[in-house]
């Protein structure tokens, strides 16, 4: 049953139930009621009149309670105008009860409420009370009622169409906005100015569905999120397989050569040789930077910040690759060398910066700067700035053929990984023909 039915009955109803009760009260109850308020007077005349230390001047209680009263010895009765038995009045002279009679017909204007009772051992205190003659205009009033109960259900449903228009009507804006959000559809406002409960309602109805919202596009990015991650990880698998799929065909190839005899002087058995060294020193560096690469990012590494000379460990790893890139040419500037962090993840951050630099560099310049906990590497590089995010992506290489003398592809991974751990603020950026890393370290 809609809310709009639902208001129009409940109104109707109300009107009815009180209307037909009074209805009933007149009908049924009224005359009962007067009746008792009358004896409730009488009684209280003859309470003031048994008070022994009051005179009582009956003539000022009669035209001040509209009665009529009067002491006699009951032989002195009239049984037409008095009509009590002997039993009656034995009661009332034995246990003082008092006797109510209603004189004359229902209609008679004659009408009155007789009340006797003992005044003494010999006298009957006698009151009588004119009935007002209430029973023909109570029929009169009536029916007036019907008419009025056929009235009030014709104002009650004008009533019900105004009140379905002031309550009903935001309920129904409330429903829509509830199933639109239900679907999912946020587009919908609950728009009601009221200060009342419903309005309230509404615009608790309102923020709930901003919040809702605000949640649902969370939900949707962390969707995304997770799947890209899902798809990283797959590339990421397609990526491993294929970096040590190319090693492992290598050495499986020269070592069949090498037992067939092809190789069959020195110098080739030689290069067979050393090509299955590096290509195991290969995957062994691949499995390795894995190895590290996880542990990091399981938590598995412990960083014991301290002050250390950046600079021992930059010249370290120069003088290392100096001998595997001997055409490339350092140009150091160290304004300041004291660094806060971790020295042991520093060194492999240095090692694997500066072996990006030498490997991708497209001159033999390599530039260094380090100030205090401020350190940046640049060199040569064509690379177009909108790629520079994706180069801290596991296996990501500009050169779509893969050359494999780029290493394990995941040197600045592992970087991204160790400085993000120590909360290290770092980036890249192109600087005219060049590409800059940077980091800058804690500070005490």
């Amino acid at each position: 049953m809609k809310i709009k039915t639902k208001i129009l009955l409940l109104t109707s109803s109300i009107i009815t139930v009180i209307l037909v009760s009074i209805l009933g009260f007149n009908q049924f109850a009224f005359e009962k009621y007067y009746l008792n308020i009358k004896k409730k007077k009488l009684i209280s005349v003859v309470d003031f009149i048994k008070r022994p230390d009051f005179f009582v001047d009956f003539t000022k209680l009669e035209e001040e309670n509209n009665i009529k009263i009067f002491l006699t010895k009951h032989e002195f009765l009239d049984e037409t105008n008095f009509p009590l038995n002997k039993e009656e009045i034995k009661d009332i002279f034995e246990n003082g009860s008092i006797i109510y009679k209603i004189t004359n017909e229902k209609y008679s204007p004659d009408r009155k409420l007789l009340l006797v009772t003992k005044y003494d051992k010999e006298l009957l205190l006698v009151m009588f009370s004119p009935l007002s003659t209430v029973i023909e205009p109570v029929e009169i009033i009536n029916g007036i009622y019907i008419k009025l109960i056929l009235f009030a259900l014709a104002f009650g449903y004008l009533m019900s169409l105004l009140l379905t228009k002031i309550l009903s009507n935001p309920i129904i804006s409330m429903v829509n906005t509830a199933k639109k959000v239900a679907e999912l559809d946020f587009s919908e406002r609950f728009n009601f100015s009221g200060n009342d409960e419903i309005g309230e309602l509404g615009r608790n109805l309102n923020i709930m569905e901003e919040n809702l919202k605000k949640n649902f596009e969370l939900l949707k990015k962390d969707i995304e999120i997770e799947k890209e991650n899902e798809k990283t990880r797959k590339q990421f698998i397609s990526n491993i397989s294929h970096e040590l799929k190319t090693p492992i065909a290598i050495i499986n190839n020269y070592t069949e050569g090498l037992r067939e005899g092809i190789a069959d002087d020195e110098e080739t058995r030689n290069f067979y040789l050393d090509t299955i060294l590096e290509e195991t020193e290969n995957m062994s560096n691949l499995v390795n930077s894995l190895l590290f690469l996880s542990r990091s990012e399981r938590n598995f590494l412990e960083f014991n910040p301290t002050t250390f000379d950046i600079k021992v460990i930059i010249n370290s790893e120069i003088e290392r690759l100096s001998k595997i890139y001997p055409d490339k040419i350092f140009k150091n500037n160290f304004k300041g060398h004291k660094f806060l962090g971790d020295s042991k993840t520093f060194s492999v951050i240095i090692k694997n910066l500066l072996e990006n630099a030498c490997k991708y560099s497209e001159d033999e310049f390599i530039y260094i700067f380090t100030d205090n906990n401020t350190f940046k590497i640049s060199n040569k590089s064509s690379l177009d700035e909108s790629l520079i995010d994706k180069i801290w992506i596991p296996f990501y290489r500009v050169d779509s053929a893969r050359d494999r003398t780029s290493g394990t592809g995941l040197g600045l991974a592992i970087v991204k990984e160790l400085l993000e751990k120590q909360n290290f603020k770092f980036g890249a950026f192109k600087e005219e023909d060049k590409i800059v890393f940077w980091i800058k370290g804690g500070e005490k």
